[in-house]
């Protein structure tokens, strides 16, 4: 087996490519309101729809939800062996005042392509 020499430039490379790929898959989530008629539509991105949850309760509206990315990989240099495993999660929870009158039956939930749309029927 030859032996090669141990650079410290290459390996500082390699821990800041990982670096930049964990990050890369780190996500967090953003909250956007908007009106649509006498609808109120609350828009929250970069989740799986099926890590939120909507409740009413007590004149509230809480969104809460949570994810998260695990990766690894395996690579050989120079007779060497080098493992490298990451993972990232996330968590968060909004909470909105409902308008007077609004109940659980006026809130709607739909899966959306990046995350999750809440409809407030009725709100104004």
């Amino acid at each position: 087996m030859p032996l090669s020499r141990w650079n410290p430039s290459d390996a500082l490379a390699r821990i800041e490519s990982e670096v930049g790929h964990a990050a890369s898959h780190a996500h967090s989530a953003s909250v956007s309101t908007a009106t649509d008629g006498d609808d109120l539509v609350i828009t929250v991105d970069g989740v799986n729809a099926s890590d939120v949850d909507v409740q009413v309760s007590g004149g509230r509206l809480t969104i809460k939800g949570g994810g998260g990315t695990s990766t690894s990989s395996h690579s050989s240099e120079g007779g060497a062996t080098f493992s490298s495993s990451s993972s990232s999660s996330s968590s968060f929870s909004r909470s909105f005042s409902l308008p007077d009158g609004v109940t659980e039956s006026d809130v709607s939930t739909t899966p959306s392509a990046n995350g999750v749309t809440v409809r407030i029927h009725n709100a104004a």
